[in-house]
């Protein structure tokens, strides 16, 4: 209670400004206003009434997506409605839809030269596609930048691209991009693959075949482990056109490419490729909820109090997983937050920057 108490006290001073209502500045401001009586406004007893009821039964653990959530985002909203708080949205909506996804592993094949290789045996992704491309393109590294390209005189468009891990090194051993013994980036395993990807989807690429035989146990391991607890991934729906990777053994590797080893020139090979990828993929109904308090003198500045509105839901034993300091706490705490800035503004000191309410929601699924 104390450190909520000095939040608001610490928030209501720094924007101190002459606004009279929560939406227009009108009057005189007060004269070096006591800023606790606005905070007074804050009571232990209010935020019990607010939490007992978000984190209660009803709301079902407020899992992302599900009826409680549902509840949960209806409860902030009609609360900011009852303070006079208007929506940060100029039609009045204090909902931000959020688009996401619950990603699955895919099922099934890709088919290299007519020959059908299988998924969990051959190669692993995490890509769903159902597509058919004439051309592979044997891209080295799969690097481009400045001082060095993969890439040159090579046309990968509309083309699956294969491309290994690492970096070229000169005969002496030194690094080409370094100009030393000291590898870069391109050799880190976690960083040099999404970029690799997103230099390849920049080219036009439709498809990657990507060989690391020192790191494809790693990645089976991931895959493995995804595929026996597979309760699926959330993540924002991209309406991107994303380049389906495939992550080869070393077998599938060197049949498709036998010296793929020692190799580093670019080479098209003119050989049909098709994959047939499927994801019982789940698209999630969900959002934030914003209000906003537009500041007096600097209303273009804001200051963002956010906390996240979602809990993990119910489990599997059918226990409510309540979620009352994680974090109902922090979402009542933010309601009475906001009653102080009401309180302040009547009385011709509201902020003089924009205050945001932001209550977010996919936290518990990972989004950040």
């Amino acid at each position: 209670m104390k450190k909520i108490l000095v939040l608001v006290l610490g928030l209501i001073m720094a924007c101190n400004s002459s606004q009279k209502t929560v939406s227009e500045t009108s009057g005189e401001p007060s004269v070096s206003p006591d800023v606790k009586t606005f905070a007074q406004s804050i009571t232990e007893d209010e935020l019990r009434e607010h939490l007992v009821v978000y984190a209660s039964d009803e709301f079902a653990g407020r899992e992302t997506g599900k009826p409680g959530q549902k509840l949960a985002s209806s409860y902030i909203k009609d609360a900011y409605e009852v303070l006079g708080i208007p929506a940060a949205k100029s039609d009045g909506d204090y909902y931000q839809k959020v688009p996401l996804e619950l990603t699955r592993l895919p099922n099934g094949t890709v088919t290299i030269n007519n020959t059908k290789y299988s998924i969990g045996t051959d190669f692993i992704t995490f890509s769903q596609s159902e597509s058919t491309h004439q051309g592979l393109v044997f891209a080295g590294y799969g690097i481009d930048t400045n001082e060095y390209s993969d890439y040159s005189d090579l046309d990968v468009t509309d083309k699956v691209v294969l491309i290994k891990a690492g970096e070229p090194k000169n005969d002496d051993g030194t690094y080409v991009i370094s100009g030393t013994e000291e590898s870069s980036v391109w050799s880190n395993m976690s960083e040099a693959i999404g970029k690799k990807a997103e230099i390849a989807n920049a080219q036009g690429a439709k498809g990657i075949f990507y060989y690391d035989p020192i790191n494809y146990k790693r990645f089976e391991g991931y895959y493995n482990y995804m595929r026996t607890n597979d309760s699926g991934q959330m993540e924002v729906k991209s309406d991107e056109d994303n380049t389906v990777m495939i992550l080869m053994n070393s077998d599938l590797a060197k049949k498709v490419y036998p010296n793929i080893e020692s190799a580093t020139a670019g080479e098209v090979l003119d050989i049909p490729i098709s994959f047939d990828l499927k994801a019982d993929n789940e698209m999630i109904d969900t959002e934030n909820v914003v209000s906003f308090i537009k500041g007096s003198e600097k209303p273009e500045e804001y200051v963002i109090i956010s906390s996240h509105l979602d809990h993990i839901g119910v489990n599997l034993d059918g226990n409510v997983n309540n979620g009352a300091d994680d974090d109902g706490s922090g979402t009542v705490a933010m309601l009475e937050i906001a009653e102080a800035f009401v309180e302040a503004a009547k009385n011709g000191n509201g902020p003089k920057r924009s205050i945001v309410f932001l209550h977010v929601t996919g936290e518990e699924k990972g989004l950040s």
